[in-house]
């Protein structure tokens, strides 16, 4: 009786499927997407750390975004289905973005060819050489997780060439 069933399922769904239609185009094959570039020192997609305000951010990303505080140092602003976050410190009445953290599922390269997820940490020292601190460079830092044998680059963060700002309070 089930082979019965399964027949007859497979029949109405072949003569469905097949019933009325001429001959159709294939979709063509999916490419692979475009990668935004992720520049050092600079930024992403016409937001610029050290130039770029939290206004531009939204004028650019859009106002749907999780708000952080981080202790009394920075404001973040973060669009999860980007993957984006966009810092500025608490105290700079310019709002003034020091900092653009990316992550998946955000799909970019930097100006040196690393491809968020899919580029090793060999590979980033191959292209960027030797990290002097933690994995960081001028106006870059990378971040890599262990998965299997290969250490995959799972953030990467644009600040000013000059290094990571440092916040203080303006009293």
């Amino acid at each position: 009786m089930r082979k019965v069933v399964t027949v007859l399922v497979a029949t109405l769904f072949v003569a469905a499927v097949g019933f009325g239609q001429t001959k159709q185009k294939l979709a063509p094959t999916p490419t692979k997407s475009k990668l935004n570039i992720i520049k050092e020192g600079a930024g992403i997609e016409g937001i610029k750390v050290g130039k770029s305000t939290a206004d531009d951010v939204v004028k650019r990303f859009g106002k749907v975004y999780r708000w952080e505080i981080n202790k009394k140092y920075s404001f973040q602003m973060t669009y999860d289905r980007l993957g984006l976050s966009f810092y500025f410190c608490q105290a700079d009445k310019k709002e003034e973005i020091f900092l653009i953290e990316v992550k998946s599922p955000y799909k970019g390269k930097t100006s040196k060819g690393i491809v968020l997820g899919q580029s090793t940490k060999e590979e980033t020292e191959k292209a960027y050489g030797k990290p002097k601190d933690g994995f960081e460079y001028p106006g870059i830092n990378f971040y890599y997780n262990k998965y299997g044998k290969r250490n995959l680059i799972t953030e990467i963060d644009i600040v000013e060439t000059t290094g990571l700002r440092q916040c203080q309070d303006k009293k």
